[in-house]
């Protein structure tokens, strides 16, 4: 069985594109990257606790909330570090640069919190093809939003989420589909 319920949790980050979409269009924060960052980690965050198949503590699912907002924000920080570290590059191919960073530093610690808190034997290799998923997606919001100048930040963290979490469906399936097959063990034709 998958460990979460993946229809329940699109269903409820549409929702949380929309609260994303109102909070930048109400224009909210005074410091909106601090706050965009925190609040979309923590979005994410509960729309799958929120979808979780198995029963956890309120403390556990709390905690897994404001480390997710947390490593959102640190995501923010590494992209700001980024832009010191690649100075020398272009214009477009430095922001390119540091959108890759952002996302596959950002995919890679989510993706390892989820296996800590929830998914035990997510392997490596799946957290770090989820990355690359996240980093082609982010490429191509980065590529429509120059076509496109309404799409703001919440489209950035739409896509992404998105991205994230059809890895994770697609993997967290895989793994269950491999577990049923071990169970039922080899088939025989009599």
């Amino acid at each position: 069985m998958e460990h979460f319920h993946y229809a329940r949790h699109f269903r409820l980050l549409t929702v949380g594109v929309a609260v994303l979409f109102l909070f930048n269009r109400w224009d909210l924060f005074n410091d909106p990257l601090l706050a965009t960052f925190g609040l979309s980690g923590a979005i994410h965050a509960c729309a799958l606790v929120l979808s979780l198949r198995t029963p956890q503590t309120w403390l556990r699912k709390c905690l897994f909330i404001a480390i997710g907002a947390a490593l959102s924000v640190f995501t923010l920080y590494v992209g700001i570090a980024g832009l010191v570290l690649f100075a020398v590059v272009p214009g477009n191919e430095r922001l390119y640069m540091v959108l890759g960073l952002c996302e596959l530093s950002g995919a890679m610690t989510y993706g390892t919190l989820i296996r800590l808190f929830w998914m035990a034997k997510f392997s490596s290799r799946s957290i770090l093809a989820m990355a690359v998923g996240c980093l082609a997606a982010a490429f191509i919001a980065f590529f429509v939003r120059s076509y496109w100048q309404f799409l703001e930040g919440w489209w950035f963290a739409a896509t992404w989420w998105f991205a994230f979490s059809g890895g994770l469906w697609y993997f967290d399936a895989r793994s269950a589909r491999s577990r049923r097959a071990h169970m039922l063990g080899p088939h025989t034709d009599a």
